[in-house]
């Protein structure tokens, strides 16, 4: 007998309610988006930090003629190669004007999306996995997302004009990600085709896109696919191909500026370099958790040609002790995801590769690798509900932990306000710095 009630519009009640308590929770997602970033609406642009050449410039005021776009699309500009970023300013100030509220309010629905995305395919992505039931896949998945949409850790991709490439080619890597788990499903080629456009639209917001085939298979992994046949890795090939590409587009639009891998400048040495990776893996990694000292900049604690601090060599041997002494924990399935999910996108931004880096880690970076950390995060909320004696207390940490998570954001965003608020915010910065690093 069929345990369904069956609707008129044919829907069972399961999914009727499963469909409302989504919407009930999107929406819950987007009140707190609101709430934590109303003061960003009111910010103005920061016109001694950035926004003065990457946001206002002649590609944004160029309107949408023919030759305008054409150098948008072709042309690299302060360093970099960004056309779908830059096209994003050139059609608000099409529409608005230099109006900064416009370019905030983009800004905060953009991560808005990316927000719900986020929590669309954790969904997903559990339900490939039997070991879940659909409460267990809504704690995990909403929790992820509810940390992404309110972390101050996050605020600076949010709250800075500059920073909305981050913003947009984490869009639309979600929505490669989305349309490659279609594909996983149906086989279609039109969804393998949707990935690979999604990428290349991703990889022109921001050149961290280019690590997306790498994110692919551990997906691969994760849906239990066989990576021993072809099939898995010929679906790659095109992808690689065009990281190639991409990574190579990425080199020459630095060498126009005079930095990255074909300067001619003094760099750090490479053994420096995996102190620094090391460093900013455990930066990145506790302040996704516990948000302290968060700064707009990070300054390297040693100029080119002084030696490193010996405090830096002890995160190398932190890292090799947790991954090679936690063995078994790291292998465990979703562990092993929102792990792997972490160092995967921010394998190309922590010094390992030579690239134009002015400090040692930025918030904004993080900003996609942080879903492992609070997928992570998700899972051990979920397995400690699961028992009974330990809710109450769950409940109330968790409620003291997100309302300081969201009070912290709320408050942080203000401190960007304009150039004015972010300078007294610098100045102290970099005293401490000097105090710290320069003492005689």
């Amino acid at each position: 007998m069929n345990n369904t009630i069956a609707q008129p519009n044919g829907y069972s009640v399961k999914y009727l309610l499963q469909n409302n308590l989504s919407l009930l929770l999107n929406t819950a997602l987007l009140v707190a988006i609101l709430l934590v970033y109303l003061p960003v609406l009111s910010n103005q642009f920061q016109l001694e930090w950035d926004d003065q050449v990457i946001v206002i410039n002649d590609y944004t005021s160029g309107g949408l003629g023919l030759s305008n776009l054409w150098g948008i699309l072709t042309e690299f500009y302060e360093g970099q190669y960004a056309p779908v970023n830059q096209l994003s300013y050139t059609l608000l100030y099409s529409a608005f004007g230099y109006n900064p509220a416009c370019f905030h309010a983009f800004g905060v629905l953009i991560h808005s999306l990316n927000v719900l995305l986020v929590f669309s395919l954790i969904k997903q992505i559990l339900k490939a996995s039997n070991k879940f039931d659909d409460n267990q896949r809504y704690i995990i998945a909403f929790t992820t997302a509810l940390l992404m949409a309110i972390h101050p850790f996050l605020v600076e991709s949010v709250a800075w004009v500059s920073a909305s490439k981050i913003l947009l080619y984490a869009l639309f890597y979600l929505l490669g990600l989305h349309y490659y788990l279609l594909y996983i499903k149906s086989k279609k080629i039109s969804h393998y085709l949707m990935t690979v456009v999604m990428f290349i639209i991703s990889f022109g917001a921001k050149e961290q896109a280019v690590i997306l085939p790498v994110c692919l298979l551990l997906i691969d992994i994760v849906f239990n696919r066989d990576m021993k046949t072809k099939q898995v890795w010929l679906e790659k090939l095109p992808l690689f191909i065009l990281s190639l590409l991409f990574g190579y587009i990425t080199i020459l639009s630095q060498s126009v500026a005079g930095v990255g891998v074909l300067s001619d400048k003094a760099g750090h040495p490479f053994h420096h370099n995996i102190a620094y990776a090391s460093y900013a893996i455990t930066e990145y990694w506790v302040k996704s958790i516990i948000p302290v000292k968060l700064a707009n900049v990070y300054f390297f604690p040693n100029a080119i040609a002084d030696p490193l601090p010996i405090r830096f060599w002890m995160y190398p041997i932190l890292l090799l002790i947790v991954g090679v002494g936690f063995t078994d924990f790291w292998k465990r399935k979703w562990i092993m995801f929102g792990g792997g999910f972490f160092l995967i996108h921010l394998a190309v931004v922590i010094h390992l590769i030579p690239i134009s880096r002015l400090a040692i880690i930025a918030d904004r970076y993080v900003y996609l690798a942080a879903i492992g950390v609070f997928f992570l995060i998700g899972v051990a909320v979920n397995h400690l509900i699961q028992k009974d004696r330990y809710k109450p207390l769950l409940l109330t940490l968790s409620l003291i932990y997100v309302a300081s998570l969201a009070v912290y954001a709320h408050q942080y965003s203000k401190k960007w306000h304009d150039s004015a608020t972010l300078k007294v915010e610098m100045k102290a910065l970099f005293e401490r710095h000097q105090k710290e690093n320069y003492k005689k």
